[in-house]
């Protein structure tokens, strides 16, 4: 860590239209705010006033933050609707800009690859932009896919990406070649609270489960890409052999017609499978820690390249076994069949055999989980990304200053 005084330290412009309490990267973001005082920097956030204005954040020094009405262009809208995107995204970076040059901020980081807006202020206010890439892109319309990256690369300075799998999927496949491309794995969670010591009696005592039931869980918001049905479709198979498991989907729904049809038919699959009462929607739930803890395996299956999913960290420091997608982020996550199982996206049978697999050997489980928490806490470490972060930061301000 750099010791640097309050008042002289460079200010970090924090930004993200990004409102999604569930959402991995609105979390990144408050973590890296709450972090980087400690490496020589004054953060400064600005949030969509969508969010409330509310910030978890404690205050940093000489913390400001502001509430800005911040566009998010969404897909399947009309013309006119994105016409008027465009629109709100120059008057968001004009005010933005306003603030960079009120607050003397060194260096803008944009949160993710939507926030054009935090981009465009950094270049009319004449400082150095971190552009930090968390998204999936592989289902968005082709449009999108191929602009978004090329606008990434002219206005960015540097560009940060959560995984190979990122880099590969926003630039490589979109024939965007660049030099400003860093991998840097986001931190794993707060050790003092994903830990293997983590008591999960009182949620399986919740569900009413014996101490022999198996638990299976999954964490993630109800959208079609976390493949939730892979895992419904795949409790038939594991209860033939294990009878007494049960299933618990942890997660919220999302705002949007496609979202709301697909969580409600999500919720009539286990009925039709004939398994309704083996599966729980808890809806969304602040004690994940306690709900994986009681776990016996946690389960992450997105059947798109989910870019660095924070939950199979989560599970991982937690000492679980995690059954994962062999696509996206959990390859660069999870060594398969040492600190975790990667089973083919999509695939129910596959992800049922591997279920079956660990529920009936309490050994692997057990060796699978302590391998996961020993790999997280000596690869994922939060001084090791805040370390690359901080240099790239300063580097950045120097040359800006030289």
């Amino acid at each position: 860590m750099t010791t640097v005084s309050t008042a002289t330290a460079p200010k970090i412009l924090y930004t993200s239209a990004d409102s999604d309490q569930q959402g991995g990267a609105l979390r990144c973001l408050f973590d890296m705010g709450n972090e980087i005082g400690d490496w020589g920097f004054r953060p400064v956030l600005v949030l969509s006033q969508e969010h409330g204005g509310v910030s978890p954040m404690p205050q940093h020094g000489a913390l400001r933050a502001y509430s800005l009405p911040l566009p998010r262009p969404k897909r399947g809208r009309s013309i006119a609707s994105y016409v008027g995107d465009i629109v709100a995204t120059a008057r968001s970076a004009r005010r933005l800009a306003g603030i960079i040059r009120r607050e003397h901020v060194a260096l803008v980081h944009v949160n993710e690859i939507l926030d054009v807006y935090g981009g465009i202020a950094a270049k009319i206010a004449g400082v150095p932009c971190v552009w930090h890439i968390r998204a999936d892109i592989s289902s968005w319309p082709r449009l999108l896919r191929i602009v978004l990256p090329r606008i990434v690369a002219w206005l960015s300075s540097e560009i940060i990406v959560v995984s190979a799998s990122v880099e590969r999927e926003v630039f490589q496949l979109q024939g965007v070649e660049t030099p400003k491309v860093s991998v840097i794995h986001d931190p794993g969670p707060d050790p003092s609270t994903f830990h293997p010591d983590v008591n999960g009696t009182a949620v399986r005592r919740e569900l009413g489960l014996t101490d022999r039931a198996g638990l299976v869980v999954l964490v993630a918001k109800l959208v079609e890409p976390k493949g939730h049905e892979v895992l419904m479709r795949a409790v038939p198979s594991v209860l033939a052999s294990f009878p007494e498991t049960h299933f618990v989907v942890v997660g919220g729904e999302v705002e949007g017609a496609h979202h709301e049809r697909y969580a409600a038919r999500l919720r009539r699959l286990p009925l039709e499978l004939g398994v309704g009462s083996a599966v729980t929607f808890t809806g969304f739930r602040s004690d994940i820690p306690t709900i994986m803890a009681a776990a016996d395996v946690v389960t992450h299956c997105s059947t798109h390249p989910d870019p660095f999913p924070g939950v199979v960290l989560q599970g991982m420091a937690l000492g679980k076994t995690v059954i994962a997608s062999d696509i996206g982020g959990p390859r660069e996550q999870i060594e398969h069949g040492r600190s975790g199982i990667l089973v083919a996206q999509g695939d129910p049978e596959a992800l049922a055999r591997a279920i079956c697999d660990v529920l009936g050997d309490p050994a692997k489980r057990a060796s699978l989980g302590s391998a996961a928490a020993t790999s997280v806490r000596d690869r994922f470490t939060s001084d090791g990304f805040y370390r690359r972060l901080s240099t790239a930061y300063g580097d950045l301000i120097d040359q800006g200053a030289s």
